[in-house]
């Protein structure tokens, strides 16, 4: 027998001896979604839940098997379960994957046309915090693969498109040694967007100023410095931003 899954308010309908709820036709498909979708912001779903089988599942949201099968696209779409066929098959929750997230958000903010300077702006913030926080979580291996990558960073300094590689991956690092998924999710999105206007911004001359910054961050992460990795961080992007700013006065300036 299905145990019903707890509700968290009295406003909510019961659910009787199932876990879910009878839908209406017309919305069908879109009510399961939004039912398995509640559940799991819920917290009453976690990764790798069985949810069933399709045969049961169908019986249970109460429409056929045609109906279901549209709303587990849009879920399994959506990085919310997984449906496995076979004879040991059925419906799980997702297991998470912030890479998917990452990349649906670089497309997203590509689309409503996020200028470069707005992308700059907000991977500052996050990189801050995270400056921050690896000064305070980075363990021993932490801090040997940002010791490898700052050596990575100074093989390249003559390449401008190694430097420019190998220093956001400096940056991933970093953020990796925050211990913060949500700031290394979002990291990854920011980068699809940002990283050309990265190299374009990378000369010789440019690419030693950012080796010292990234020298002077990892001395304020092993120092356990919080405040000065964070400035660091700063001072790096302020003048990734002003440049970026007197290169588009600069084009807006040229003749037609």
């Amino acid at each position: 027998m299905s145990v019903p899954f707890p509700i968290q308010s009295d406003d909510r309908p019961s659910y009787g001896s199932g876990r879910w709820l009878q839908v209406r036709a017309s919305t069908a498909s879109a009510e399961i979604v939004s039912q398995i979708r509640q559940r799991l912001f819920d917290g009453q779903l976690k990764p790798g839940d069985f949810l069933g089988t399709e045969s049961s599942l169908s019986q249970e949201f109460g429409v056929s098997r045609i109906t279901l099968r549209d709303a587990l696209r849009i879920l399994e779409a959506n990085g919310i379960v997984y449906v496995k066929v076979g004879k040991s098959g059925g419906v799980r929750v997702a297991e998470p994957n912030p890479e998917r997230f990452a990349d649906a958000l670089a497309v997203q903010l590509m689309l409503a046309g996020i200028t470069e300077k707005e992308v700059f702006d907000a991977q500052m913030g996050a990189e801050m915090r995270a400056a921050e926080l690896a000064a305070e979580n980075a363990d021993a291996d932490d801090l040997a693969a940002l010791d490898a990558q700052f050596e990575r960073c100074a093989a390249a300094v003559d390449d401008q498109e190694g430097f420019a590689r190998e220093s956001l991956n400096f940056h991933l690092q970093l953020i990796r040694s925050s211990h913060n998924r949500a700031l290394l999710a979002q990291f990854h999105a920011l980068r699809h967007v940002s990283s050309k206007a990265i190299l374009r911004s990378h000369t010789p001359a440019r690419a030693r100023t950012v080796l010292e910054r990234h020298r002077k961050t990892l001395a304020a992460v092993r120092a356990r410095d919080a405040v000065s990795a964070a400035a660091g961080i700063r001072e790096h992007f302020e003048q990734v931003i002003g440049a970026l700013l007197a290169r588009s006065r600069k084009a807006n300036e040229s003749p037609p």
